[in-house]
């Protein structure tokens, strides 16, 4: 990687470990293309993540950013988080694309999975220049966890997806806990973002350094404007006078909004568990043209098994004026 082209806060000084793979050219001008991958997990369903990552070679795209949840996590053994981060891992360097990742909750939402983050990829925020394009990577994870019992069912089932991966989350969750599955879960009850003081100071940083850029994109796990968030609305009002689009993962269910005259846009997923049903419950990825400066980003399908096609454009998203 080119590091004069990333920019680290000073908090993650003490590790040369980043939560990315490959190099960026180091040369680019002109227009270019990127990918913005969708949840994993939540329920894994089984081979769709690897369609995506099939897919993306095909896009010709220049690198991919993941919006999070990319294990299934919760874990509170290390041996357990490491063996799903080794299993991950390979998939996405294999890709051989370079790529950059945005911390979830499941990759974040135990004290051991945080030490596990800290050890594999060192920072859990971070920025990205490109060209003539701004890229900051939010961290809205809060340093909680669930309680025990909770966590004990979660890594039950998990165990049981892992072993059997073929298995959909509700027959792993049946077979692992002895009960149907009934997830009793709404929209608001899921958000619950972080965003910190030291994370504030080095975006404001790092947008004063970056004034030239033609756009700028906020990646996030959390769609954290859904929830009255006096840091997320501070980190608005930093991009307020900018070109700029805000994306999350996090509901598995893509939705475009306008906010502040941008483009907000929550992601479906890429393989993981369907939670809310509608038009937006897709697997898909994010395909964004920057073409003069500007993105133009259509929608890409995972269809079905095996032999299908597996670029399917499902919608354009318009860019709002």
């Amino acid at each position: 990687m080119d590091n004069t082209s990333m920019m680290i806060a000073d908090a993650f000084a003490w590790t040369a470990l980043r939560p990315w793979f490959g190099r960026l050219p180091e040369e680019m001008s002109g227009d270019y293309s990127f990918v913005i991958v969708g949840d994993r997990t939540g329920g894994a369903v089984h081979g769709v993540f690897e369609q995506g990552m099939e897919a993306a070679k095909r896009l010709n795209t220049a690198f991919l950013l993941t919006i999070g949840d990319l294990v299934e996590g919760y874990w509170t053994d290390e041996g357990e988080a490491h063996e799903e981060w080794e299993r991950v891992d390979a998939c996405l360097t294999g890709v051989g694309i370079p790529l950059f990742q945005t911390v979830g909750n499941h990759d974040y939402g135990t004290e051991t999975m945080r030490k596990v983050w800290r050890e594999r990829k060192g920072a859990d925020y971070y920025a990205f220049r490109f060209g003539k394009t701004l890229f900051l990577v939010a961290n809205t994870e809060p340093e909680s966890e669930p309680d025990a019992e909770e966590l004990a069912s979660v890594q039950r089932v998990n165990r049981y997806l892992l072993a059997n991966p073929q298995l959909s989350y509700e027959e792993a969750y049946k077979a692992a806990i002895r009960e149907e599955y009934d997830p009793h879960y709404t929209e608001d009850a899921l958000i619950n973002p972080h965003i910190g003081e030291e994370q504030l100071a080095f975006f404001a940083d790092v947008l004063e350094k970056h004034e030239d850029v033609e756009w700028t994109f906020l990646l996030l796990h959390q769609p954290a404007w859904k929830k009255a968030n006096p840091a997320f609305e501070r980190l608005e009002q930093l991009l307020a006078d900018r070109r700029y689009t805000v994306v999350s993962g996090h509901i598995h269910h893509l939705e475009v909004t306008e906010r502040n005259g941008a483009q907000y846009i929550q992601m479906g997923k890429t393989g993981g568990l369907s939670s809310f049903e509608g038009k937006g419950d897709i697997h898909h990825l994010l395909n964004v043209n920057m073409r003069g400066g500007v993105p133009e980003m259509e929608v890409i399908l995972l269809e079905g098994e095996g032999g299908t096609d597996l670029l399917s454009h499902y919608v354009k998203v318009e860019l709002i004026p």
